[in-house]
């Protein structure tokens, strides 16, 4: 486990009580609605802005390391102040007092009465020897709902200590029952969901094999009304996952079982937590992440710790372009946002290299500025450690940044990363001059937008809130906070039909797509039902029992042929009769006497064959011009009959992969081009 600062203190016993003083105008033009000091320090729990006791009005909550969960009105007065007491398992040793908290609570109403819950992780290793879990707080009362008891440390050096959680929890409906549940993770090495009541759902835990200290984004990627799970953790070697670094999961809970649907590891552990978007604009959502700081600290051997990586949410594969460098550790979680107006974010991250970088989706840069603090006369940079949000800061209809320093908050144009707010640091500023690693939130408070923030003074011993109004806009803004909302679900879009927005029969098919006529005409010739009833599945590697099939609907689903007699085939299974026609009509001879290897992938090659045997297999094609399709070859003549017919033009002027595999939307296109020349 990683430190960010060297810093302990105990946590106080008693709740600190801030005082609001009158409002202001800073020196920078940005109005001071409020601020306030707290005895001790909130680290890293970020402020949530939301509507806690369904008045209408939002009000303000984070935690902090003396172990009380704040809540304050509009105006910046106390609302409430609860000990954050967790539940303790049999095994756990007794404790009386709070648990200091780390993480940044998340709300929605998960019992259904009609009040909004407040949810947060408890624990802190800066208060060693406090029991860990995650608390449920009733948003107008703030009295204490449940605390969840079943979480466990498995790392001996901490004893027998009830796992703490530093993550933040994120809300959503994990087992479609319509009903909206907890995801959360911590340092007893797994995955945890529960229900509004606190109670684990079947399946879980997932051991991870090591601490998480990133929170879980959630999406449902599948259409099936149920979101999945997107969450980084550490990994040693030895261990149950046996790798020194990091893994990153994608999770998926059906019929009680939790399946792990893809992974990806790096040479260093995952600290960071996911944004989940579609950042290059082709349909396909992506979870960015990046890295942490463990293994480079401790044995100089990471070189991903200044890495963030841009994953394919459906199959985990690396997205072109990506990971991106920093030149030092990213610690921070990314915020995705559309700075240059083209219609599809960018992604925003900071690295201790004292750089906040701003990506387009293909991975090039759009700008990286470093951070200028002004001091007296001495310009200051500072590390990165505060997550980035994105609102319109200056009221001019864009996008604009806030990111977190170790020596002050920096606003800064999301054009082209100037700072909003230059100038010495007084009291009355954003940017003074305290420790930031909680990112701050824009909300609505007294029916003005604002920007809210915590800082904290490491020698001193004390937390700054501060709330300043903002301009008014007519942008929405981008990523107003951690996590992006107060579920902190870390995606603007809850599923893919509502990323994509895609008016066709599957909403993973996007309008503009090369393949979404294709498609359509499959689905109006009933030569393809999806994966699913909403998904297609474009970019899933097409099987040869796929394949089959979908020629086989195409020829109008014969039926009374000879039985295929491949051992591989299940009877009955939705195949079955398709492979008996194909074998039966020559176009397929299976993979040997006995095996069609039906769950394989098709390649270029092979599908090229099997429309040209279907089509009758003449030969006397003109010459194809393929370097990379030899004389002699079974599918030599099929390709070039593929090209003169236009089912392909190959994958250059002069290549035409052979090897490489084929997506469903390939084979749909060249379905489609066979058909209709």
């Amino acid at each position: 486990m990683s430190r960010r600062f060297v810093a302990v203190a105990a946590a106080l016993t008693l709740p600190a009580l801030g005082l609001a003083v009158a409002p202001a105008l800073a020196a920078s033009g940005y109005t001071q609605a409020w601020e306030f000091e707290l005895a001790g320090w909130n680290r890293s729990s970020s402020p949530v802005i939301a509507d806690i006791d369904a008045d209408g009005q939002n009000e303000i909550v984070f935690g902090h390391q003396d172990g009380y969960l704040r809540a304050y009105e509009a105006d910046g007065s106390l609302k409430w102040s609860s000990p954050a007491l967790p539940g303790m398992g049999p095994d756990c040793p007794a404790q009386t007092g709070p648990t200091a908290i780390d993480s940044s609570p998340a709300v929605a109403d998960i019992d259904h009465d009609g009040t909004p819950e407040v949810v947060v992780g408890v624990g802190s290793t800066w208060s060693p020897n406090q029991n860990g879990s995650v608390v449920a707080f009733n948003g107008k009362t703030g009295a204490r709902e449940w605390g969840f008891d079943r979480t466990r440390d498995r790392d001996a050096s901490n004893g027998v200590w009830c796992g703490g959680v530093y993550a933040t929890p994120a809300i959503g409906d994990v087992d479609g029952d319509g009903k909206l549940d907890v995801v959360f993770a911590g340092f007893d090495f797994n995955v945890w969901a529960v229900d509004g009541h606190g109670n684990a759902l079947p399946g879980f835990p997932f051991d991870n094999d090591d601490s998480i200290w990133s929170s879980p984004a959630l999406f449902d990627l599948d259409g099936d009304n149920d979101v999945e799970i997107f969450i980084g953790g550490d990994t040693t070697l030895g261990g149950l996952f046996d790798h020194q670094g990091g893994v990153f999961r994608a999770l998926d809970w059906e019929n009680d079982t939790v399946t792990e649907m893809w992974h990806r590891t790096a040479n260093e552990v995952f600290h960071s937590s996911p944004a989940i978007g579609d950042i290059n604009g082709d349909g396909r959502p992506e979870a960015v992440v990046g890295a942490g700081e463990n293994w480079q600290s401790t044995t100089g051997n990471a070189s991903d710790h200044s890495k963030v990586f841009a994953f394919h949410l459906d199959d985990g594969s690396t997205v072109p372009g990506w990971p991106r460098n920093t030149g030092n550790t990213v610690m921070v979680s990314p915020a995705l946002a559309d700075l240059d107006g083209d219609g599809n974010p960018e992604v925003i991250a900071g690295s201790w290299d004292k750089n906040v970088y701003a990506w387009h989706g293909d991975g090039s840069l759009y700008w990286s500025k470093t951070p200028v603090f002004a001091h007296g006369d001495d310009d200051i940079t500072a590390r990165i450690t505060g997550s980035p949000i994105v609102a319109d800061l200056d009221g001019d209809g864009d996008q604009d940044i806030a990111v977190g320093t170790d020596f002050g908050l920096a606003l800064m144009n999301g054009q082209n990363g100037a700072n909003l707010e230059p100038g010495v640091f007084w009291t009355d500023k954003v940017s003074q001059a305290w420790s930031h690693v909680a990112a701050a939130a824009v909300g609505v408070l007294d029916g003005e937008r604002r920007i809210v923030t915590t800082g904290f003074d490491t020698p001193n011993v004390k937390t700054r809130v501060a709330a300043f109004t903002l301009p008014p806009t007519t942008s929405t803004d981008a990523w107003p906070m951690f996590g992006w909302s107060p579920a902190r679900t870390s995606s603007p879009s809850a599923s893919l039909c509502a990323l994509t927005g895609a008016t066709g029969t599957f909403c993973d098919v996007a309008d503009s797509s090369y393949y979404a006529g294709p498609v359509e005409w499959m689905v109006d010739l009933e030569i393809t039902t999806g994966i699913t009833n909403t998904l297609f599945g474009p970019n899933r590697a097409l099987t040869r029992a796929e394949m089959v099939t979908f020629l086989w609907r195409q020829d109008g689903t014969p039926l009374g042929y000879p039985h295929h007699r491949f051992s591989d085939i299940s009877a009955g299974s939705y195949y079955d009769d398709a492979v008996a026609w194909a074998k039966a009509e020559g176009i397929t001879k299976g993979t040997s006497t006995t095996t069609f290897s039906p769950a394989d992938s098709v390649t270029r090659a092979q599908l090229a064959t099997l429309l040209w045997r279907r089509a009758g297999a003449n030969g006397g094609q003109p010459p194809h011009g393929f370097s990379d399709v030899p004389d002699g070859k079974f599918y030599s003549v099929a390709v070039a009959w593929a090209k003169a017919t236009g089912v392909t033009k190959g994958t250059s002027a002069t290549s035409f992969s052979p090897g490489d595999e084929v997506t469903r939307a390939q084979a749909a296109a060249m379905l489609h081009r066979e058909a209709n020349p």
